[in-house]
Order: C-alpha cells, then structure tokens, then sequence
C-alpha cells in the first residue's frame, strides 16, 4: 500500500479520467463509501453536512443522499457556486427533497454530528476569515466530526479536529504527519483503476498484509531451539543499580517477533514472571556460554 502526497492523489485522479473513467463515478463511490462509516460509527444520529463548493463538497453532498435514503436524519449547509461533478451531486440531492442552506447559516444541537466536506486535500493555504471562523466553531461544538478524505485545514492551523477520517482511495501524508487531528482512520477504495495506486516512486506503508509474504515459513516440525536463540545483556548501570524493565522489555520483543529461546543475562533479583526467557543471573554485566544467533546488549545500561 502506497503512501501518497495530496498533489500525487490528484494526479491519479486525473489520470483515471484521461482513462476514461467517468470522475462522477469516483464522486459516488466516495460518498456511498463515507455513509456506510458514518452509520457504522454514528448509526441514526442526526447528521449535519458543511459541504464547500469544491470536489470535496461534492462528496459530502452525495454522503447526505445516501443517508437520506437510508433514515438518517439530514440537513446540509453548502457553499454557493459548484459546478462539474459537485453541482450535479447538489441536484441529486436537491431532487429528494432536501434544502440546502447556505453555508454561512450553518448552525447545529447537541444531538448531532458534523461532516466535514469543506475542503479535503484540495487547499492550497491557510484557512482564513469565514472559513477559519467555521473549522473553529466546528472543533469548539464538542460534538462528533466526521472529516471527508482528510480535515479540512490541514496541514495548516487551523484544522479540523475529526473524530474519525475516511481516507478515500489511499492514505496521504497528512494522515500520519497529523494522526491526531485524523482522529480513528477509515480507507475506502472508491473504484480507482488499482494501476493508479501501485507507484513504486511512492513510500509503501507497512501493514501486517504487506509484512507477512517477508517472514519465513514456519515447518511444522518446529522447535524452540530451531527458529532463532537470542541473547540480551542489560539492566547494569552503575555500582549496584538495576534497570530491569528495558532487558525484560527486548526479551518480550524478541518473543513476540517469533524467537524461539531467549537468553537474559541481567543482575540477580530482576522480575521476570511470567517470563519464560532463560535467567542468567550475574553480579557485573559479562556473557555467560550460550549458543545464540543474534545478540542485543546495553539495554538499560
């Protein structure tokens, strides 16, 4: 799974029209997408969308049908001037029945959660007056948000302060430059041609799918003392200081990284239940025999 910068999302977007794939459909994916994870999260709570004119906009508005559709309970706020793909998902809307207010009237109650479809990856500087104002307000309500793609206002202050994110498509730096401001992460894949998104120019993050083809295969005649024998020196520091929680620590990590047999060589009188690491108790920080493949000293030291 690649990494992506704003800039080098929307240049797949774009590439994915030149393809011939329709951007309208993107569009419709990701707020269907983005609907489903807010009835996850927040189920029939009340919602309140603050689309902006933009893309971004565009799939808040398409979000608000699908939860009409579904009985949530909606009201929308939207900036004045869309057009493309976002106007058409006003008219969408605009074709159930609901009313669209201004954005500037955007107001809302304790019972309900805020949407966040103001700007998305689509800024290019700092929030300011109106829309700074806004975000502002939105943070201070206390109430849930639920951030579109990503919060509007990063990776500048102000930003929206989201409660959960989904990411649509794939994950971009922002998510995890400013994790806390993301809040839990959600990743929709909106139908974009997979080609577009395996770009080896990109940083791959590393998930427990991608990390696991790397790790050996494991027979099942396997042993403890046939799958890695590691041994760590530590917890000395000084004339008759103990540290014993960075050793015991590496040797839990030596476990849960597959290690067969653990060797800990640390001063007597260190905790170690419930520990199953083989305790070589010494008096000064020196290697007893052993037979080990790999070797960590220092820790705690």
């Amino acid at each position: 799974m690649r990494l992506f910068t704003p800039e080098a999302m929307r240049e797949a977007d774009q590439k994915a029209v030149e393809m011939g794939y329709p951007s309208l459909l993107l569009m419709e994916w990701a707020g269907m997408k983005a609907a489903r994870v807010y009835q996850e999260l927040f189920g029939h709570r009340p919602a309140v969308v603050l689309a902006g004119k933009g893309n971004n906009g565009g799939d808040g508005l398409v979000l608000a049908r699908h939860l009409h559709l579904a009985g949530v309970p909606v009201r929308v706020f939207a900036a004045e001037g869309q057009g493309g793909d976002a106007l058409l998902a006003r008219r969408a809307l605009e074709a159930h029945g609901l009313e669209i207010r201004p954005l500037e009237e955007a107001i809302w109650n304790r019972e309900e959660v805020l949407v966040d479809a103001l700007f998305g990856t689509g800024l290019k500087g700092p929030l300011e007056g109106f829309h700074a104002g806004l975000v502002e307000r939105m943070n201070a309500s206390g109430l849930p948000i639920l951030a579109l793609d990503l919060p509007s206002g990063l990776p500048y202050s102000p930003h929206v302060q989201a409660t959960a994110t989904v990411a649509f498509a794939a994950f971009k730096t922002p998510h995890f430059l400013h994790r806390e401001a993301c809040g839990k992460l959600f990743l929709a894949d909106i139908g974009l041609p997979k080609a577009l998104l395996e770009r080896e120019d990109l940083p791959e993050i590393a998930t427990p799918e991608g990390l696991l083809p790397l790790l050996p295969k494991r027979p099942l005649t396997a042993h403890k003392g046939s799958v890695g024998r590691v041994g760590i020196l530590g917890g000395f520091r000084g004339e008759g200081l103990r540290y014993a929680g960075a050793p015991v620590l590496a040797a839990l990590g030596a476990y849960r990284m597959g290690a067969g047999l653990v060797h800990l060589v640390a001063p007597e009188g260190i905790p170690l239940e419930p520990l199953e690491a083989v305790f070589h108790p010494v008096q000064a920080p020196a290697l007893p025999s052993m037979r080990v493949e790999a070797l960590a000293v220092g820790m705690g030291g």
